[in-house]
């Protein structure tokens, strides 16, 4: 659309305040109800939300189709200026009304015109001039572009003649000697209006006052005595009289007035109330934000947030299930206990693709929805929407979608089933303001919920990986990014071999489940000593049947390994006695050798295990295998074990019991036995004298 003069006009920029069309919905409901207001409406794409909202803006386009439809709706080509009359007075222009009633006359009423018609358009700009008592020039230069309607110029005189019907109680008389539809630069307005009785009563006073003086006083020298106190008499008492009917009119008037700005005060007074729980409402939001990491406190701070701010009667949340499938109501205020279980109840079906609730539908396309009459929208619901929205009891609502970086979480609805108090474009705005604070919160808490489950899961994988692989190589791994997972190294250790004595016979009477638990919990307690003693320094490497090969010094270097290594062993021979096989305690063999071995990673690239490999574990366990021909000696230990041992508090109960030939060795092997019991040591002499053939050794 182009002006006169070819500039483009701004036909879908926001220019004029809701206010405006809301005039003419009034008008009409009182002098044509038999007109379909709501269909104008719907042609003009107006929603009645947005007419509720008095911080709305409808476009040239969207006034132009409301008032085509208008005048054929009514047939009255002269509806634009009787709106305008009606306007100035109507209770959509409450606040308007106030504003010039503050300024307790029609002059200075039209004198702050130009500051008045901001509040209404931003189609033209407005200028005042005073040119009497009870003459004002109104001028409207409209802004170059914009393309203005001459109806637009006609509702502007009624809104000029209806000003002064709210002083005077009649129109004012208006000139329009220039108009802009009429070949002219601007509108130009000159209006004239009728004294207040105040003002003419006060002017009378006056006058009575001017001429009184002036009779009284040129009576003075002329008239008799009598005459002339009877004249200062008569005049007195006529201005005393008018200025008390004059002063009675200031007063009602005045009157009239501070009662119209009651109104004005209280409607200032909620504004103020309302904008004050706004913004604690976004503060209270932010510290339960701070306060609860946890969902579900974190969703009832944020209602009673919202019941406690908001002027709504009910609220509710509903978010997703955890495959994003449903929409379920979470959390609420203001609902009846029956009410609240028919909601937990209802599952909103997000995979339909029928579906045409409004939540769902809010959901999906991630933005608001405000009904202020059902009726409106009944042909857009699925009967089973219809019914459920009838269930609830809602007539208008609100419902905004909770959306987190473009992914919708749930929605937010309210509505106002008790008050009726209609809703507005701020309504929506104000949850679509705080919707996004919500999600944040919800994403905060569901995160650190996410992050606890991670953290639960990764301890319980944690100590499960600790039951296959030592707790130092796991660290190890954890804080070298990158490690060669097969790379190995050579440590001083000292290994501990442990072998149940007669197990294979003595269980053959046993259930598999008992030999089970029996190892079980022997080799639990066994792991515990082995851990716990050395401050989790040693670990059982492998299981071997009926015992297990431990290593202390590796992974991580650990000093005195030898003597921590015979401390578990000692210890483990003491829990035997506990432990009743064979209807007798059980009994072990263990074989203790200190030297170097290779740990690392053994395996493939799909199978692998942490280990030590060399002749260290192996001679450990051909020391373990000479305890079964030396019953006395349920502990054996090699010489560099016996050597690591100086010191130890043990070490003389250490028997010496010679060298002895180890199968794959060619150089023989120096054994030394330790029995609990506290058997007399023997020199090397003699316990070379008393052992047994390396040869009748079983498996040597």
């Amino acid at each position: 659309m182009t002006t006169a003069d070819g500039q483009e006009g701004r036909i879908d920029t926001p220019l004029y305040n809701s206010r405006l069309i809301k005039n003419y919905v009034e008008y009409v409901k009182e002098f044509h109800p038999d007109v379909d207001i709501h269909s104008i409406l719907s042609y003009a794409w107006v929603k009645t939300y947005e007419l509720e909202d008095q911080g709305h803006w409808f476009s040239q386009w969207q006034v132009d189709r409301f008032q085509e439809l208008l005048r054929k709706k009514t047939g009255d080509p002269n509806i634009s200026r009787k709106v305008g009359r009606y306007g100035a007075a109507s209770r959509a222009s409450s606040v308007v009304k106030q504003y010039a009633l503050g300024f307790m006359s029609p002059g200075a009423a039209y004198w702050v015109i130009e500051k008045l018609a901001a509040h209404l358009t931003r189609a033209s700009s407005f200028k005042s001039r005073k040119l009497g008592p009870n003459k004002i020039e109104v001028s409207s230069i409209v802004h170059s572009d914009v393309t203005e309607r001459p109806y637009q110029c006609d509702a502007r005189l009624g809104l000029l003649e209806g000003i002064a019907k709210i002083f005077t109680n009649k129109f004012a008389k208006i000139e329009h000697p220039t108009c802009i539809h009429r070949g002219g630069d601007l509108c130009l307005y000159i209006v004239t209006w009728e004294r207040t009785s105040s003002f003419v009563w006060t002017r009378v006073r006056n006058y009575l006052f001017a001429v009184s003086l002036l009779a009284c006083g040129l009576l003075h020298f002329f008239a008799p005595l009598f005459f002339w106190m009877a004249t200062v008499f008569f005049c007195t008492s006529l201005v005393t009289l008018s200025s008390l009917y004059a002063e009675r009119c200031k007063n009602d008037e005045l009157a009239k007035n501070i009662d119209s700005q009651r109104d004005a005060a209280k409607l200032l007074l909620d504004e103020i109330n309302l904008r004050y729980n706004n913004a604690q409402l976004v503060k209270e939001v932010g510290q339960a934000t701070a306060m609860f990491l946890d969902t579900d406190k974190l969703l009832s701070a944020v209602t009673e947030a919202l019941e406690k701010r908001l002027d709504f009667d009910r609220g509710g949340i509903w978010l997703t299930d955890g495959d994003r499938s449903r929409l379920l109501y979470t959390i609420g205020y203001g609902y009846e206990p029956e009410l609240e279980l028919l909601l937990r109840r209802t599952e909103f079906h997000l995979d339909n693709p029928r579906a045409k609730g409004v939540a769902v539908q809010a959901f999906r396309s991630q933005r608001p929805f405000l009904v202020n009459d059902i009726s409106e929208i009944e042909g857009d619901l699925s009967p089973k929407s219809l019914k459920f929205i009838q269930q609830v009891g809602a007539q208008s609502f609100v419902c905004a979608p909770i959306v987190y970086e473009r992914e919708s979480l749930g929605i937010l609805f309210v509505d106002n089933p008790k008050s009726k108090r209609p809703l507005s474009q701020s309504d929506m705005s104000l949850l679509m303001g705080i919707a996004p604070q919500i999600a944040i919160s919800i994403h905060n808490a569901m995160s650190y919920q996410k992050l606890e489950e991670s953290k639960a899961r990764e301890e319980n994988l944690r100590k499960l990986f600790e039951k296959y692989v030592p707790p130092p190589v796991i660290k190890r791994y954890l804080d070298s990014e990158g490690m060669d997972l097969f790379r190995g190294e050579e440590m001083a250790i000292t290994a501990l071999f442990l072998d149940i004595r007669d197990f294979t016979a003595s269980s053959e009477t046993m259930d598999a489940k008992d030999v089970v638990s029996f190892l079980n919990d022997y080799f639990n307690k066994c792991s515990s000593i082995i851990t716990n003693i050395t401050s989790r320094k040693g670990h059982i490497n492998k299981y071997t049947g009926d015992g297990f090969l431990a290593i202390f010094g590796a992974p991580d270097p650990l000093e005195h390994h030898a003597s921590f290594a015979f401390n578990a062993a000692c210890e483990i021979l003491d829990l035997c006695k506990k432990f009743i096989l064979g209807g007798k305690p059980m009994e072990v063999g263990i074989g203790i050798h200190t030297g170097g071995a290779i740990v690392g990673n053994i395996g493939s690239q799909e199978k692998i295990e942490w280990t030590a490999v060399g002749d260290t574990l192996n001679t450990a366990a051909r020391l373990q295998d000479f305890t079964k021909a030396y019953h006395d000696f349920p502990i054996i230990l090699s010489r560099d074990a016996w050597q690591e041992l100086k010191g130890h508090r043990q070490h003389p109960e250490i028997r010496h019991l010679g060298k002895q030939r180890i199968r794959g060795k060619k150089e023989m092997l120096d054994a030394f036995g330790f029995n609990p019991s506290g058997a007399p040591p023997l020199s090397i002499a003699q316990g070379e004298g008393v052992l047994r053939p390396l040869r009748k050794i079983k498996g040597v």
